[in-house]
């Protein structure tokens, strides 16, 4: 006999619902992973399933089919995201909220077909657990990764950063540069340093998309050849983000 009730449904918006709102508030990937997971492997394709009004004779055969529907609704949402110019986490969440949420409401008021009975639950060997929980902790650590890697990546976006001899060989002269490729205005602390000694800072610059930022840099000119490196760090986080170098031209 089947499951006549709609509470899981309920379940499943609630579900998608709090995957977005844990996105949206949360960079941690351990909470991400543990509620977008279920969602993009199984939660989804349930929905799908019940809304097309697809039969299933067990509750093994609705999971695969519901396995199946999930991957079919995230490579249709790849397509559809890609193209708003909208794939990162808090993407892929509303995308897979919204999918789940029609699908629910479709299924409600349609009076979709019941779901399988669940069988008897079956005895499993530690054997068999520890395999099933291995699994579980793969899929869940490659997930992760892929998601924290989509969140840092950033295509065609990026800043030059470059320290350069002066042109006319001029020695005791520095050039240095920033040009933006961002899509947003950014803010960097610069520092030059020459023979592992601070030498010159700049703080808050602020470079719009497509502005390029020069200085030339006097150094002291020496028989000796000097190493010049120039560091640039967001000041939001302190933390560096270019580091170039080039050897001044000796007297």
């Amino acid at each position: 006999m089947g499951i006549s009730s709609n509470r899981d449904l309920l379940v499943s918006c609630l579900w998608a619902g709090a995957t977005v709102v844990v996105v949206a508030v949360t960079d941690s990937l351990v909470l991400r992973t543990a509620l977008a997971a279920p969602m993009v492997f199984l939660i989804s394709g349930h929905a799908m399933l019940r809304a097309l009004g697809v039969r299933t004779t067990s509750a093994l055969e609705h999971l695969v089919y519901s396995v199946g529907a999930s991957l079919a609704t995230g490579i249709g949402g790849g397509f559809a995201l890609n193209a708003a110019g909208l794939l990162t986490p808090f993407g892929w969440a509303v995308w897979f909220w919204a999918v789940t949420s029609a699908a629910a409401l479709v299924a409600a008021r349609r009076n979709a077909p019941d779901l399988p009975a669940w069988p008897a639950p079956a005895p499993v060997r530690l054997w068999q657990g520890a395999t099933i929980v291995l699994a579980v902790l793969v899929a869940t650590g490659a997930y992760a990764l892929a998601v924290r890697d989509e969140a840092a990546y950033r295509e065609f976006k990026y800043t030059e950063f470059w320290i350069l001899p002066s042109a006319d060989g001029e020695s005791g002269r520095l050039t240095v540069g920033v040009r933006s490729a961002e899509t947003q205005t950014q803010r960097f602390d610069l520092e030059i340093i020459v023979d592992g000694q601070p030498f010159a800072v700049f703080r808050a610059l602020t470079i719009a998309p497509g502005e390029t930022w020069t200085r030339q840099i006097p150094v002291p000119a020496v028989a000796a050849r000097q190493r010049a490196e120039a560091r640039l760090y967001r000041p939001v986080d302190n933390r560096l983000y270019r580091s170039v170098s080039t050897l001044v031209p000796p007297i």
